[in-house]
């Protein structure tokens, strides 16, 4: 259930940094890009540092009802508060929603759909594996999970770069 937190504060980030993207010039757009680039490598970076010593917590026992809805509630506020979505929708979705939107309307609705089908169903599908294999994982394997992780940010990042270096190189010229 918290890992539907997106769905129900996401709407408050994203909303209020798309406008205020929108509203700026392309090369402004491109640089905000690229310093997202930069955070998506140093999450990249911290998260294959960390894999290092990362373990895994002990299992705990079964939910009691009801909590599963408290869970929900404490996600969506400790994701409304933290400064990881506003960053990464000012930084990275938003300006590749914003460029996309631009050229094609309904390739963004696909981006951001897609974004969240894929972010909800990874944290859903995240939470049952662990939930049910645990115990086989050990944390050799979620050390390994991790460093996959942690080279994934980095190839989005590389491909932020890509993406909006040339507009930025652009404005400079």
């Amino acid at each position: 259930m918290a890992a539907c937190a997106p769905l129900v504060t996401d709407t408050v980030v994203m909303t209020v940094t798309l406008f205020v993207l929108d509203a700026l010039p392309t090369a402004t757009l491109g640089w905000v890009a690229l310093v997202g680039a930069g955070f998506v490598m140093g999450s990249g970076v911290r998260t294959i540092a960390e894999a290092r010593t990362a373990t895994l917590a002990p299992a705990t026992a079964a939910s009691p009802p009801g909590v599963a809805r408290q869970a929900l509630g404490q996600a969506a506020l400790v994701n409304l508060l933290s400064p990881h979505p506003w960053i990464f929708w000012a930084t990275v979705m938003g300006p590749l929603t914003v460029d996309t939107w631009q050229e094609e309307p309904g390739a963004a609705v696909a981006l951001v759909t897609g974004f969240y089908v894929t972010i909800v169903g990874a944290k859903a599908l995240i939470g049952v594996l662990v939930g049910r294999s645990r115990h086989r994982l050990g944390d050799r394997g979620y050390r390994r999970a991790l460093v996959m992780a942690g080279l994934l940010l980095l190839a989005a990042a590389v491909a932020m770069v890509v993406e909006f270096g040339p507009a930025v190189v652009g404005s400079i010229s």
